[in-house]
């Protein structure tokens, strides 16, 4: 047997080499500002950077999410669900975790809070390291779903509910996060995660 084990990934649009991690399937092309999912290379999302509100030091790591935007909709046979849902604040875009943790409750937080922040969350371009990402895009319009129903499940009960979100919009987001003692900050919101929030 001859030839190269290990081949080399490269951007098919400009032919430079990508980076990412052993455990990545996310891998990122800083010249075009891209990032690209394994299971389909031929398709590519802007890479970008959130802007950190919480002023500090340089963040210790960037996490990457997938930043979805897309259109829920709902059909409830109840009128009293109807009312209520309609009185509920719309969510911004989603940000989903790009990234695997040991800790899917607190992913589950970040997404939420960071929907309800909405347009706060500024973005521009960056070129820090960023955790590898491993979250296949093609599973963004089912979480997106979810999501919405448990957020109106706050309001009233879902059962019976049909929902469905349609897709728009995807890019990938690194979000950038301080270690401060036993925990992680993340510099949008100042929400606080425990350092086993990621494996790294």
């Amino acid at each position: 047997m001859s030839g190269q084990l290990l081949v080399p990934l490269t951007c098919p649009a400009c032919g430079g080499e990508m980076e990412g991690g052993s455990r990545s399937l996310v891998f990122i092309c800083r010249p075009c500002s891209m990032a690209m999912h394994c299971s389909d290379f031929a398709r590519g999302y802007p890479l970008r950077y959130a802007v950190p509100v919480i002023r500090k030091s340089r963040p210790d790591l960037h996490a990457p999410f997938w930043r979805v935007e897309g259109t829920f909709s709902c059909l409830a046979k109840e009128p009293a669900k109807e009312r209520a849902y309609a009185n509920q604040r719309p969510l911004g875009p989603l940000f989903v975790p790009a990234f695997w943790s040991p800790k899917a409750v607190y992913c589950d937080n970040f997404t939420l809070r960071y929907a309800q922040a909405g347009a706060a969350i500024a973005l521009s371009g960056g070129d820090a390291p960023v955790l590898d990402g491993s979250r296949a895009p093609s599973v963004l319009g089912e979480l997106s779903r979810l999501t919405w129903l448990a957020y109106l499940d706050r309001v009233a009960d879902v059962t019976g509910v049909e929902g469905g979100f349609e897709v728009k919009d995807v890019s990938y987001v690194a979000v950038p996060f301080f270690l401060e003692g036993d925990h992680y900050l993340d510099g949008i919101l100042g929400v606080q995660a425990p350092a086993a929030f990621f494996s790294l």
